[in-house]
C-alpha cells in the first residue's frame, strides 16, 4: 500500500519510524507546510518525494493511505480531503475538534467505501492488552469501576504546553492542556465500561496565571457495564499515567509511561494471609516489571510509543486482509461523544 503522511513533527515522526518496519506499507510522500520540516522527514526515512501542499501531494502520488499527524483544528479538512481522494485516513487523536466535524467525516469514510481510524495507542501497550485478555477470559471478574489517571507537570520549567510565547495547540480546545490527554483517558475507559451514560465533570485550576485555562481535571462516568472516573492533575508528583481495573475476582493496575502491571488477587490463600500473598507478589511484579521497563529503553525500538507500533500493525494487516480494524468506527464515535461532552463542561466551567 502507498502511503503519505501530513505533519512531519514529533508524532508524524513516530508514524514514519514504523512504517519502515510495515512490509505491507511504502512510504511515497510526506507534506508539511514547512519545506525545512518536510524535506528533512523526507531525508531520514528514505521517503522519495516532499510537498508543502498536501493537496498538491494527494494529486501527485495517489496514496491508499494517509496519516494525519497535525495541530487538532486541521484534522477534519485534511481527513476529508483525504477520503475525496481516495484514501483510508489514519488520524492523531481527537480525530476532530467537533461532534458535526466526526459526523461527516465518518458519514464520507462510509460513503466513499474508505475507513477512518483514530490513534488509540495507548489501548495497544502490552500492558493493557494482558488486561482486556483477563477480562476476556474471566480472571479479573466483572469489571464494576476503572479509574485512568494522569499526572504530568505541564507547568514546570521548559514545558512546552506553558510557553507563553509560542502557545501550545491544545490550548485552543476546550479544557486546554487537558484535552491533549482526554482522548486517551477515555477511550481507556471506553474499552472496560462501554458507552457512557451520564457524565459529571470538575474543571480547576491551582496556578491562575498561567496561559493553561484549567490545570485540574476530574470526571466521574456511568457506563453500560460499571462505572469510571478519569483525573488530571498537573501538580500531583510523580509524573504518572495509570489505568487501575477493578473487577469482582481481582484488581489490576497498569502503567504506561514506566510500564508494569500489578495483580491483586482474591482467594488461594486463608484470607488473614491475603494481604501478604498480594504484598510479595505486588513487589516481585513491581521488580520484574522494572526491569522490563528498562531493558526496552536500553535496546531501542519505539519505546512509549509501542502501542502505537502495534497499532498501525493491527491497521495495516486488516487493510491489507480487508478483515475488521482494531478501531471499528463505531468505537470512534461512542469515544469522541464522551470527549466532546467533557468539552463542552469544559467551556461552562473554564471558559475555553
Amino acid at each position: 500500500m502507498k502511503v503519505a503522511v501530513i505533519g512531519a513533527g514529533h508524532i508524524s515522526r513516530q508514524h514514519l519510524s514504523c512504517l519502515q518496519k510495515l512490509p505491507v506499507a511504502e512510504t511515497v510522500g510526506v507534506c508539511d507546510l514547512s519545506p525545512a520540516m518536510a524535506e528533512s522527514a523526507a531525508e531520514q526515512f528514505g521517503v522519495s518525494r516532499w510537498f508543502t501542499d498536501h493537496r498538491e501531494m494527494l494529486d501527485a502520488v495517489r496514496p491508499d493511505v494517509v496519516h494525519v499527524g497535525t495541530p487538532p483544528r486541521s484534522h477534519y479538512a485534511l481527513g476529508r480531503d483525504a477520503l475525496e481522494a481516495g484514501a483510508h485516513v489514519f488520524i492523531e487523536k481527537p480525530i476532530t475538534t467537533s461532534q458535526d466535524d466526526l459526523d461527516a467525516l465518518l458519514s464520507l469514510a462510509k460513503e466513499r467505501e474508505r475507513s477512518v481510524i483514530e490513534d488509540h495507542n495507548y489501548l495497544f501497550n502490552p500492558e493493557i492488552q494482558a488486561l482486556l485478555d483477563r477480562v476476556a477470559d474471566g480472571t479479573l471478574g466483572d469489571v464494576t469501576h476503572v479509574e485512568v489517571v494522569v499526572a504530568l507537570a505541564v507547568l514546570g520549567e521548559g514545558s512546552r504546553m506553558a510557553d507563553p510565547n509560542l502557545p501550545h495547540p491544545s490550548l485552543s480546545l476546550p479544557g486546554g492542556v487537558v484535552a491533549e490527554f482526554l482522548t486517551h483517558m477515555a477511550y481507556l475507559a471506553h474499552a472496560f465500561v462501554g458507552r457512557h451514560g451520564r457524565v459529571e465533570s470538575s474543571w480547576t485550576s491551582r496556578a491562575p496565571l498561567t496561559p493553561l485555562p484549567c490545570d485540574e481535571f476530574r470526571a466521574l462516568i456511568e457506563a453500560e457495564t460499571g462505572s469510571a472516573s478519569l483525573s488530571f492533575s498537573a501538580h500531583s508528583q510523580p509524573d504518572a499515567f495509570y489505568v487501575r481495573v477493578h473487577g469482582t475476582r481481582m484488581r489490576a493496575e497498569a502503567h504506561l509511561w514506566e510500564p508494569r502491571l500489578v495483580l491483586e488477587r482474591e482467594g488461594g490463600v486463608p484470607k488473614p494471609l491475603q494481604p501478604l500473598r498480594n504484598g510479595v507478589a505486588v513487589g516481585w511484579q513491581e521488580a520484574r516489571c522494572g526491569a522490563a521497563s528498562l531493558w526496552r529503553k536500553l535496546a531501542g525500538g519505539p519505546g512509549a510509543y509501542e502501542g502505537q507500533w502495534e497499532l498501525l500493525r493491527r491497521t495495516y494487516a486488516a487493510l491489507d486482509r480487508g478483515t475488521e480494524l482494531p478501531i471499528p468506527a463505531s468505537r470512534i464515535g461512542e469515544v469522541n461523544r464522551l470527549v466532546n461532552e467533557l468539552g463542552e463542561q469544559a467551556r461552562a466551567a473554564c471558559g475555553s
